[in-house]
């Protein structure tokens, strides 16, 4: 049954907490034979056009013939819908639950002109007891740049502009080159599944193979064909092939190697027109690393405070929690895994786990971020920390800046999608954690 918000005032009869038990509640409701009466009416205007009878066209048979027909317990699940959508949240209200799941609900009676009564379980929100979480002296690095950091930057921004380019006829290939192979896998003489492939660009030294292929085609030259004889890994994917002893023939029809640009001026220039000369460039790398590293420096910091305060706090997390915020998590890895043209299933597939396993391995870190967002909330609500109006509309503001949209289309889209209330909570956060760095720095 799908719970929605109520829409209108709506009477209830009674409401009671049938039992209690850790995180679980069970709630017992009763709602007046009038709203019955209602919700079944309701129900018909909502069921109409599903009933056809002889003389009448579809959607104006009335309510009294159709239940003459087929019985008034027709419309009585689509009441029961209505009900529970009308009645459920103000039970809630009134006895001042959180939940955090879905209810399951046992229907004890639904009949006309009697009261409606059922029974709701529900987890809620669980108490959270707070340990110290003031003046806890946790120091903040302060980083220092040096000079090798910036010249590893340079390194690394002029390997990306590095050329491939052919080695001389009769040069061996050795680590870092590119290798274009046509590759074929063999056990047991019999070729097998996903071991071959033509034109494949390989990086020798980057991990890309089982350990021991890239090895073994250093000092081959372009032209020659080259066994490769390796034992793969137990844990690999394929339970046929993990721990076999296979065979590949090899043919490298290419050797590349990368050609680096000069670091001059005009190395600086060509990067952007910023930079009038290499050192113009080092001193803004250095400028962005140092930013870089107190941004860290800072994120750490708050990273140990509020893992401190998490660990002295005490509280019972329902397992429906962490199961959702596991879900979640995987949903983000499968987006990710999307947004670089991948599939989840490739992934569980290489990594030789299946999604089970998966969501076993991810329930420690789901655990931890639970009990990190009720601590922080229980802070909110114990040292009064409130979001205001300004703290919306900066966030608001540097969305929009973030999107290069204008801060009425960002406000519009977090109304469309109902996600409002998640921004408002991760701003709420946002200054709990201020107040913890506030009250906790060394």
């Amino acid at each position: 049954m799908v719970l929605l918000a109520v829409k209108e005032v709506f009477t209830i009869l009674k409401v009671e907490i049938a039992g209690k038990e850790a995180n679980e509640v069970k709630l017992k409701v009763e709602v007046p034979h009038e709203q019955v009466e209602t919700a079944l009416n309701q129900a018909y205007m909502k069921m109409r056009n599903d009933f056809s009878v002889p003389g009448f066209r579809k959607g104006k048979v009335p309510r009294d013939l159709i239940e003459k027909r087929y019985g008034v317990e027709v419309f009585y699940e689509e009441t029961a819908n209505i009900l529970l959508q009308q009645s459920y949240p103000q039970a809630l209200d009134e006895q001042k639950l959180d939940p955090v799941a879905r209810p399951d609900i046992e229907v004890e009676q639904l009949e006309q002109g009697k009261p409606f009564i059922y029974e709701a379980k529900v987890t809620v929100k669980p108490e959270v007891t707070l340990g110290k979480y003031q003046g806890l002296k946790v120091a903040r690095e302060e980083p220092t740049v040096e000079q090798k950091d910036v010249d590893a930057e340079l390194d690394r921004i002029r390997d990306s502009r590095a050329k491939l380019v052919a080695v001389e006829e009769g040069q061996p290939a050795q680590k870092d080159d590119q290798v274009i192979i046509d590759f074929t896998g063999r056990m047991d003489g019999e070729e097998f599944e996903g071991g071959s492939s033509s034109n494949y660009p390989l990086v020798l030294g980057s991990g890309s193979f089982v350990p021991g292929f890239e090895d073994q085609l250093e000092g081959a030259k372009a032209g020659e064909t080259v066994t490769v004889s390796l034992t793969m890994p137990e844990d690999y994917g394929n339970e046929e092939l993990a721990g076999k002893e296979v065979e590949f023939t090899v043919e490298v029809k290419e050797v590349k190697r990368k050609q680096y640009p000069e670091l001059n001026d005009d190395f600086a220039k060509e990067l952007s027109e910023e930079f009038e000369s290499l050192q113009a460039l080092k001193d803004k790398l250095k400028d962005q690393l140092q930013h870089n590293a107190d941004h860290q420096a800072e994120h750490k910091q708050r990273d140990e405070i509020i893992a401190a305060v998490r660990d002295k706090s005490k509280v019972d997390i329902p397992s429906v929690m962490v199961d959702d915020e596991v879900e979640a998590m995987v949903q983000q890895m499968e987006n990710r895994f999307a947004r670089q043209g991948m599939k989840l299933e490739d992934y569980l597939k290489y990594s030789g786990q299946d999604l089970e396993q998966l969501r076993q391995q991810m329930r420690p870190e789901a655990e931890s971020s639970v009990k990190t967002e009720l601590v922080l909330d229980q802070l909110a609500e114990t040292e009064n920390i409130q979001v205001e109006t300004e703290d919306l509309e900066n966030e608001i503001e540097r969305l929009a800046q973030s999107y290069g949209q204008k801060p009425e289309q960002i406000k519009s889209a977090l109304a469309g999608s109902g996600q409002m209330p998640q921004m408002e909570q991760a701003v709420l956060h946002r200054k709990v954690m201020d107040w913890l760095v506030e009250h906790n720095s060394k």
